[in-house]
């Protein structure tokens, strides 16, 4: 008979953010080792709190798996002599699996006879191999940080203080951290510290239900929603719930209760996102908008525990609330004594990297990109003078007071001091703009001049911490320069932004300071390599397939918008039914091109002559090649690159017959110099739009 399963490990508080990726990890881990014992069951759940980590196991069966399998052995002409006596190779096999040589089975297979034998495995029970699993469980769990708390020098997230391990109604026994497992668990902390008998899985979610703890994190979060929801109805209006806040407080409480505050209207002088910020970064608290969408003077606090005394804890979030609010209203008044131009200069005293300078000489370089990139656009002398602008202002808020409190308000702020100052929107929104991206899947710059701030910024520091050896290596990357490479590529893409990315990268490794570039002579192909990957990860989310994607980049990919053009081009010749017989063709040439070059024979198109074709077939190719060479011209001119490979099909039937009646590798050295020029003419014309080698 099937029962239901619980381990509960009860610790120290645990970091919220360490808790999410620990649930998914606690799932596979309990998976993984009970698939392992061949134990089935029906469901695995894991709730998690701030002070335990629980994995409940539905309808675990009572023993492993029975299954007869077969063990194969030596073959028969090892395991015997030419006598028919078992030799040391049989006689060894049989006692390793406890059984008599002559009870050894005799096998038919491909490669011969062989000993085997069968034997029955399983049928352990349950309850035998589950200290063994649920050992295994907790010393596996991953997380970013451990500690070692006693003599035992186990290492955990927080101190173990108490383990349950049940099967149905009886207990399993383990011992981990010098701590045994057993039957007790324990309520909300704050509420009481007496232990809780939990004697069958089954009861454990209503035990602590009834003890002030909600362990499944999922209810938890809907109570959050539901009594914050129900706190405000008195007053109207919505609460703001950022999901990551919202996340982040799920695994802070394990009773969460709203409580409705209220901070000093006159605080609402300051700007939304200031006080938006105050609350949520520095209080965890949720603010709430009035009807028409507009910051109220409320916000939520949640608490951790009933509803008891409410306003005492009312009262308390209130005056840490009007405590952060007041010094940020200090703060912005401060700043707003000192125009944000006045900076500039300053940046000097902040060191952007070590080996890349101050801050102030990363603008200059961003000054010299920006410019280059307004030449390639053919930007006009307004456009120019507001990117000049923004990039004299765009870092000049690190200097704030607000940005040293704040630092995730950097470019934001900067943008309302900015428009306090009296510059042009174009300035102002850019400064903030020029850090977007946020995130891979973050808005991007609304106007020209934020993105061509943002791609000079991003550039540079690809660049820079490229040159200095600071290059992203398997999941590592702190200064996240994958995140702006796609912002990057993004930006160009999305944004229909037409320059060439490889001189973009070559004007931002000129930029930098001599002695740290002259050291680094392949910088330029190891940034490129690095855009190339971004670029697979990108095309592959937007649903190209890969070989698509890598057909198309091996070849040139300086041009993000016609990369785009091409992927869509392949995708949809991919339907025609000629075409893969066509890429057969194409890889075959490649192919031949390839080893001739490997073997150092000249393969000149210029050398290729008409007058040298013997045979009708390589006439008749040269003859399609001449044609189609002109037909997609202009196409090739006007981008249309569906149309270019449309032409480039009808070379099938021409390259099938080359390829069926001519010996390209002919003893005659002048004719073979000539089939292979044939044939390289044949590929550049395809390496246009795609490198149709790479098309699986």
């Amino acid at each position: 008979m099937a029962k239901n399963t619980l381990l509960e490990i009860y610790t120290e508080e645990i970091p919220a953010n360490f808790i999410p990726p620990v649930i998914a990890n606690l799932r596979e881990l309990t998976k993984k080792f009970l698939d392992e014992q061949k134990l089935e069951y029906k469901n695995v759940t894991v709730w998690a709190t701030p002070r335990r980590l629980a994995v409940y196991i539905d309808g675990l069966v009572e023993k492993t798996k029975e299954e007869t399998i077969e063990v194969m052995g030596p073959p028969v002409k090892i395991a015997k002599d030419e006598n028919g006596e078992f030799t040391k190779v049989g006689l060894g096999f049989a006692n390793t699996q406890g059984i008599k040589a002559e009870n050894l089975q005799i096998k038919n297979t491909p490669k011969g006879d062989y000993y085997y034998i069968t034997k029955q495995t399983g049928g352990q029970l349950t309850e035998k191999v589950l200290p063994e699993i649920f050992t295994k469980i907790i010393t596996k769990i991953y997380f970013p940080k451990t500690m070692v708390w006693n003599e035992s020098k186990f290492k955990f997230v927080r101190p173990i203080k108490s383990i349950i391990a049940l099967h149905g109604a009886k207990p399993v026994k383990l011992t981990i951290a010098g701590i045994k497992s057993g039957v007790h668990t324990y309520g909300l902390y704050i509420k009481s510290s007496k232990k809780l008998k939990v004697a069958l899985p089954e009861k454990y979610t209503s035990i602590l239900r009834d003890n002030y703890v909600i362990v499944d994190q999922q209810i938890r979060k809907g109570n959050i929603l539901s009594t914050a929801n129900q706190a405000i109805k008195k007053i109207g209006g919505k609460v703001e719930f950022d999901e990551k806040l919202l996340e982040e407080i799920t695994y802070l409480v394990e009773h969460p209760t709203a409580v409705l505050c209220e901070f000093d209207k006159n605080f609402l002088k300051l700007p939304e996102i200031v006080i938006i910020t105050c609350l949520e970064k520095k209080q965890k608290f949720f603010p709430v908008m009035d009807k028409n969408g507009k910051l109220s003077n409320y916000f939520i606090g949640i608490r951790n525990g009933a509803s008891e005394h409410q306003e005492i804890v009312k009262e308390g979030y209130e005056k840490v609330a009007s405590a952060r609010l007041k010094d940020a209203e200090f703060f912005y008044e401060q700043d707003l004594k000192e125009k944000l131009e006045t900076k500039t200069e300053k940046l000097k005293g902040i060191i952007f990297q070590q080996k890349l300078g101050t801050v102030y000489e990363k603008i200059q370089r961003i000054e010299k990109l920006s410019s280059q990139i307004g030449q390639w656009l053919n930007l006009d002398p307004v456009q120019k003078r507001e990117i000049s602008r923004t990039v004299m202002l765009c870092k000049n808020d690190l200097l704030t007071s607000i940005v040293f409190e704040y630092a995730e308000l950097q470019g934001v702020i900067g943008a309302i001091y900015a428009e306090k100052n009296g510059e042009p929107e174009n300035v102002y929104s850019a400064i903030e703009q020029h850090y977007w991206p946020l995130s891979a899947q973050g808005k991007l710059p609304k106007t020209i001049t934020g993105a061509v701030v943002s791609i000079s910024d991003k550039i540079d520091t690809i660049a820079g911490n490229f040159a200095v050896g600071l290059i992203p290596t398997g999941s590592a990357d702190p200064y996240g320069l994958r995140r702006q490479a796609i912002g990057i590529v993004r930006i160009l893409i999305e944004k229909k932004i037409q320059i060439p990315l490889k001189e973009l990268i070559q004007k931002a490794i000129a930029c930098l300071p001599g002695s740290i570039t002259g050291s680094q002579p392949k910088l330029l192909d190891i940034t490129l390599d690095f855009f190339r990957q971004r670029l697979e990860v990108i095309f592959e989310e937007k649903g190209y397939k890969i070989d698509e994607i890598r057909s198309v980049l091996s070849k040139d990919f300086n041009n993000l918008i016609e990369v785009q053009e091409k992927l869509d081009a392949i995708k949809e010749i991919r339907k025609l039914p000629d075409f893969e017989p066509l890429a057969a063709g194409f890889k075959r040439a490649s192919n031949i091109l390839r080893q001739a070059q490997q073997k150092n024979l000249p393969v000149n198109v210029n050398q290729l002559s008409a007058d040298k074709l013997m045979e009708q077939e390589e006439k008749d190719l040269y003859q399609s090649l001449e044609r189609v060479k002109k037909e997609i011209q202009q196409f090739i001119d006007k981008k249309e690159y569906l149309e270019v490979l449309k032409i480039l099909v009808t070379l099938r039937e021409p390259i099938d017959k080359f390829f069926d009646k001519v010996m390209v590798m002919a003893p005659d050295t002048t004719l073979r110099d000539n089939r292979l020029a044939l044939l390289q003419e044949t590929v550049n014309l395809f390496l246009n739009v795609s490198d149709l080698s790479q098309l699986q």
